[in-house]
């Protein structure tokens, strides 16, 4: 039996050449990433083409009242039959590009307004991982000398046939959103009149509220509240005294919840990215932790 050699785009390329401090992002660009993208089927022109550095007008995101400055040139936006499909960021060997500032730099290049792509993938020569902008774990991630076994992988995602298949769905919750886009760092981020439908009691001394929200862009996000009986205290005046006293009952056996039928409670809040996901049934969410009522 005959077994053919499985196809490999950097056949040939020593590795060892990631131990030279000479070798930096610049030639991972070229003798790695490069002959990758082409082994995919991009080239300089259209109608699979890719483009270097693209000069992105808007260089903030902004939410609530925080606004996050971002870099504004991804190393590659690739693009099918005149529309944009995906990113890819190139670092050096030695950077992380699993988590942190530069998957957050990735992902806001991916959600950027004048981008909007599903996927986004990062290499720095040694691993190369791709993510879809809805998910918190990658979609393929794998040290660079097992590529010959991942290429078809890639192809199914990133090749010019298929790289417009996959559809652009932002995470429903905001919390994760931010912390995608490295929002945690921020201590105070103001969100204004937010509507008040409904309060529940989490534990004895925590309670939550959730709402749906629209940020910049047009997209539309679902965001959990937690807070204690101090931000309850700071409500008095903005929704119904009664409403604070039966939240305020401690039974052991049933949790207290007010809904708020007419949904006319607005309250200005002070919040902040909360650490621990929360999890349940259906969903995978960040909530905010309440800081004050403004």
């Amino acid at each position: 039996m005959k077994f053919e050699k499985a196809f490999n785009p950097i056949d040939g390329f020593d590795f060892e050449v990631l131990n030279d401090p000479d070798f930096k992002e610049d030639s991972i660009r070229e003798e790695i990433i490069l002959p990758i993208l082409k082994a995919l089927g991009y080239g300089i022109a259209k109608p699979h083409k890719i483009i270097r550095s693209k000069a992105l007008m808007h260089p903030f995101v902004s939410v609530g009242s925080a606004r996050k400055k971002i870099s504004c040139i991804p190393d590659y936006l690739l693009e099918v039959n005149d529309k944009y499909a995906w990113v890819l960021e190139a670092k050096g060997p030695n950077e992380n590009i699993l988590s942190g500032p530069h998957v957050e730099q990735a992902y806001s290049y991916a959600i950027h307004s004048e981008i909007r792509v599903p996927l986004f993938a990062l290499c720095n020569g040694r691993e190369f991982v791709l993510f879809h902008v809805s998910q918190d774990k990658p979609l393929i991630h794998f040290k660079m000398e097992m590529l010959p076994s991942y290429f078809g992988s890639l192809e199914k995602y990133l090749a010019p046939s298929n790289a417009l298949s996959t559809n652009f769905k932002l995470a429903k919750d905001l919390g994760l959103h931010l912390k995608r886009l490295g929002f945690q760092e921020f201590d105070s981020i103001i969100f204004p009149e937010v509507p008040i439908c409904f309060i529940g009691q989490l534990n004895p001394d925590m309670f939550t509220t959730s709402t749906g929200t629209t940020i910049a862009g047009g997209d539309s996000y679902v965001m959990s509240l937690d807070f204690d009986e101090s931000i309850l205290n700071q409500m008095k005046g903005k929704i119904p005294d009664q409403a604070i006293e039966k939240l305020k009952i401690r039974d052991e056996s049933a949790r207290q919840i007010v809904n708020f039928v007419d949904g006319n409670y607005r309250v200005t809040l002070d919040c902040r990215v909360g650490i621990d996901l929360q999890e349940n049934s259906d969903e995978i969410f960040l909530p905010f932790i309440v800081n004050r009522v403004l």
